[in-house]
């Protein structure tokens, strides 16, 4: 229901134990958006423009994981619901520049809107 940055700590564990099958992807951070695509295919799975994306960030027991909170139903702040979607990096480095450039995202759509 919430989609501040302290979902975290509890959307990566709860999505991890769901046990889905992961996939290999690329993340293309743009200026106004996030697309992430099939690494072999390149097709797209998921766009989401920086207004849908509500937060960023990962737990600090987990160097490679990384997560983000995208609006589902956006609405009222009362009546919002979130998704929130775990990603594994190569590296604590390659992580970091992710959630860098997402967050840098949420700069640049402040310019757009």
């Amino acid at each position: 229901q919430y989609g501040g940055k302290e979902v975290l700590d509890q959307g990566i564990p709860m999505v991890l134990e769901q046990h889905l099958c992961p996939q290999e992807v690329l993340f293309d951070v743009k200026e106004t958006e996030v697309l992430i695509q099939e690494r072999i295919s390149s097709k797209v799975l998921m766009q989401y423009p920086y207004p849908e994306v509500s937060c960023v960030g990962r737990r600090l027991d987990s160097n490679n994981l990384f997560a983000f909170c995208v609006a589902v139903s956006p609405g009222t702040p009362e009546h919002s619901t979130f998704d929130c979607l775990v990603f594994e990096s190569n590296s604590e480095t390659e992580c970091e520049e992710i959630i860098k450039r997402i967050a840098a995202g949420f700069k640049h759509t402040e310019w757009f809107v």
